[in-house]
């Protein structure tokens, strides 16, 4: 520790081009990878970075068994990605078409976000879905056996069509 000390390695100094000084250390020397990604690669591009899958714990499921699922997103780029979603929610999940297996259900007020990667980042998300469908407010009634679908999406504005998977399984009788 004391070489660094005596080689002034952490010395600052304003008139030195070689050392740094006060504002290298501020924000003014940061890169905003979110914004160079922005720059280099229309919203097109930036939605066929990110990969989108689902799967399921098991193909065959026993009535009322819950199934418990993972969506995983991941930045294909060694570059940060940022998307620009529609709504808060990131990313939705559907059974059979219903969001969040509901009949009933209200999607959230329209207000641009932002769902960030970083370079090559993966993020997993676990639910668990109970083989019930919501009728109503209070009413749930159990899922049909036979197959069923659930779709994960990722609510982008540009390019939303490649940002979606699908995992079918099965309800037994």
């Amino acid at each position: 520790m004391r070489r660094i000390y005596e080689s002034e390695a952490l010395r600052r100094d304003d008139d030195d081009p070689f050392s740094p000084n006060e504002s290298d250390t501020a924000d003014g020397s940061h890169v905003n990878w979110t914004n160079v990604s922005h720059a280099l690669f229309p919203s097109s591009l930036r939605a066929r970075a990110i990969a989108v899958d689902v799967e399921t714990d098991k193909s065959r499921y026993a009535p009322d068994e819950p199934v418990r699922f993972q969506a995983t997103f991941r930045n294909r780029l060694p570059l940060p990605v940022s998307l620009v979603t529609e709504t808060p929610l990131r990313w939705t999940w559907t059974v059979d078409g219903l969001p969040e297996a509901s009949e009933v259900y209200e999607p959230p007020e329209p207000k641009r976000t932002r769902f960030d990667f970083a370079r090559s980042e993966r993020k997993r998300f676990h639910r668990r879905w109970p083989q019930r469908i919501r009728e109503r407010e209070d009413e749930w009634r159990a899922a049909d056996p036979g197959e069923h679908t659930i779709t994960v999406r990722i609510g982008a504005v540009d390019g939303a069509d490649h940002l979606v998977a699908e995992e079918t399984f099965t309800v037994e009788r």
